[in-house]
């Protein structure tokens, strides 16, 4: 065999392997990645879709594709269902219409990881009809204190590992009751200092709970101090300052956010590294 003739070919699951940890680096050079060949686009195009990015007044981190609505409804209607049911995973839909995120949720019914503060019944609606596989859901509360469809009858909330709730709660709601219907919920977190009247009792009575998060980053000693001995005594509850929109990017890209950071100072707190009743976390972390 004549040696300047001779190629090198990799075996086909390393060469998928490389392409794919390229895709995922960087998405937005998966459109050039899928010019390669044919066999880099199978591997490759759905990774373009992994995470979308809807929001008219942020832009995705650097390195991420960025989506419009009217880019991601043309590309929804371009392939079908089941392309989609594969491969979003990361769904983020800000300052969009329940119509809208009705549409996404009735192709992306694979979605994980879910942000859409403005869900309200579209995501009951969905929700219920797909039995989305969601793990981590950040929205109102309407979708789970729905009078007409309460959460003890739902299952698709089942796996719900990590929730955030925006906003304040409805008035004369038990809210440790409804959300003690969630059988798998470790880590909760709220906004809105309305909500502090209620963390006793949903530490007590939600007993997965490994963490209970307040994200106005507000100490409790002027407004709530009547709570504050008690809050502190458990490690679970901490307070903390979050950048939503970075922030919800960096745990998707890099599995650290706001939640890691809360698991770490809990971890310290349980083997007193740090003060057992310390329950403010630090804003000096440079991954916030």
């Amino acid at each position: 065999m004549d040696p300047q003739s001779s190629t090198l070919e990799l075996p086909s699951e390393l060469e998928r392997h490389i392409f794919e940890l390229c895709a995922c680096s960087r998405p937005v050079t998966i459109p050039k990645l899928m010019l390669v060949a044919w066999r880099v686009k199978e591997w490759v195009e759905p990774l373009l879709y992994r995470t979308i990015i809807i929001s008219p007044s942020e832009h995705p981190i650097e390195g991420y594709p960025i989506f419009t609505k009217r880019i991601l409804a043309a590309v929804l209607h371009s392939k079908p269902a089941t392309f989609f049911r594969d491969s979003v995973r990361y769904l983020l839909l800000h300052a969009v219409s329940d119509d809208f995120v009705q549409f996404t949720l009735s192709r992306c019914t694979g979605v994980q990881n879910l942000w859409a503060p403005n869900a309200s019944v579209a995501l009951i609606d969905a929700s219920a009809a797909r039995r989305l596989p969601l793990r981590h859901l950040y929205t109102n509360f309407t979708p789970l204190f729905h009078d007409d469809v309460p959460l003890a009858g739902q299952t698709q909330f089942a796996q719900l590992t990590h929730l955030e709730l925006i906003g304040a709660p409805p008035e004369d709601t038990d809210v440790a009751s409804t959300l003690s219907h969630l059988p798998r919920l470790t880590h909760l977190s709220f906004n809105e200092e309305e909500f502090i009247p209620s963390c006793l009792a949903l530490l007590q009575k939600c007993r997965c709970l490994l963490a209970l998060i307040s994200l106005d980053g507000k100490s409790l000693r002027s407004t709530f101090h009547e709570y504050e001995v008690d809050l502190a005594k458990d490690p679970r509850f901490v307070v903390m300052y979050s950048s939503w929109f970075k922030d919800w990017q960096k745990g998707v890209h890099a599995g650290m956010d706001y939640w890691t950071r809360a698991e770490e100072f809990i971890e310290k707190r349980r083997s007193r590294m740090i003060d057992v009743t310390d329950y403010e976390v630090p804003d000096d972390d440079p991954r916030n």
